[in-house]
């Protein structure tokens, strides 16, 4: 008979592979289940009264095995649920991490790689300002900045030059009634811009290089020296701004191509408020505020009527739709 040699890590690794089973592991978790149904069961058993011919040590017994084999038996359901309810948390809670950092890591601001004539950064308070949009007064007054960042599609570093809010101060301080209702409201819809979530509003105090001229022309050369974009509602401005090739975002070019489009051969349904500049037309507006022109509609003033779109021309300040009376 062969007599096998005795190995120490064979045994080692025997007894790992023993105590490492699943079985093992489910058999000791249902011990500890049962014996936690168990205990209570029998802690509080002691208040039933004996029963004869049964003895009260029996009752105790009998209830203590039931509750501790309840707890046995219902190991594989309540570490089902645990299981799949751990799965589900962790999941959720990877899945908002994931898209926190996501989120996070789009905000910051990207360089640009490209070379140019001048610096594409400047410091302003300890952070780089990185092509940044820069307001016109025309655009806080207008107000219709705010609707636009509310809904998206503004996000990043807004500049507010010092030379703008003085501008816009000088219309809130103004004699007349309405411009300095749209001034003081240009300062509301500042405070609610700085609220809107993805936008920051910076204030840019300085004018080393550009101090002398008018306020469109320190706002070119700020948007040139920082490779920026203006925001703005002035027609002047945007041309000036476009011959100089410097970007611009002009609310009303925005206004204009959201509008609805009209064809010839439609039919719309116009109130006629006012004459024309000719004294046969009439003229209405559509909900988004295009002008529509009937011809021969002067004497309809005041009156809803059924028309046909004759023909669309587009103007600088928007689209104007002629059309005629059905």
């Amino acid at each position: 008979m062969r007599i096998r040699r005795f190995s120490f890590p064979r045994l080692r690794r025997g007894i790992a592979r023993t105590f490492n089973e699943p079985s093992l592991l489910k058999l000791i978790l249902r011990l500890i289940l049962a014996f936690t149904f168990a205990l209570p069961a029998f802690i509080f058993s002691e208040v039933i009264p004996d029963l004869p011919p049964i003895h009260h040590s029996i009752i105790r017994i009998v209830i203590t095995l039931w509750f501790g084999l309840l707890g046995y038996g219902l190991f594989t359901d309540l570490a089902r649920i645990v299981t799949v309810n751990t799965i589900e948390l962790i999941n959720k809670f990877v899945s908002r991490l994931t898209i926190e950092v996501m989120d996070q890591f789009l905000r910051l601001p990207r360089q640009n790689t490209i070379s140019a004539p001048f610096p594409s950064q400047a410091p302003l308070g300890g952070v780089s300002v990185n092509q940044p949009l820069i307001l016109d007064t025309s655009a806080i007054i207008d107000g219709r900045i705010l609707d636009i960042a509310k809904s998206g599609f503004l996000y990043g570093m807004i500049l507010l030059p010092t030379f703008v809010l003085s501008e816009l101060q000088q219309v809130a301080d103004s004699a007349d009634y309405l411009k300095r209702s749209r001034g003081r409201r240009g300062f509301e819809i500042i405070e609610d811009l700085k609220k809107v979530k993805g936008i920051r509003i910076e204030a840019w105090d300085k004018e080393p290089s550009y101090s002398k001229g008018g306020v469109d022309d320190k706002l070119l050369k700020l948007a040139k020296s920082l490779h920026g974009k203006i925001i703005t509602t002035d027609y002047n401005l945007n041309r000036v701004a476009t011959v100089a090739n410097v970007p611009v975002l002009n609310v009303n070019d925005l206004a204009n191509a959201v509008k609805t489009l009209c064809i010839p051969g439609e039919k719309l349904s116009v109130k006629v408020v006012h004459v024309g500049k000719d004294p046969k037309q009439g003229v209405g507006y559509l909900p988004d505020g295009t002008m529509i022109v009937v011809e021969n509609g002067a004497d309809l003033v005041g009156i809803q009527i059924q028309t046909e779109v004759s023909r669309v021309i587009q103007v600088p300040a928007g689209r104007m739709i002629f059309t005629k009376k059905v």
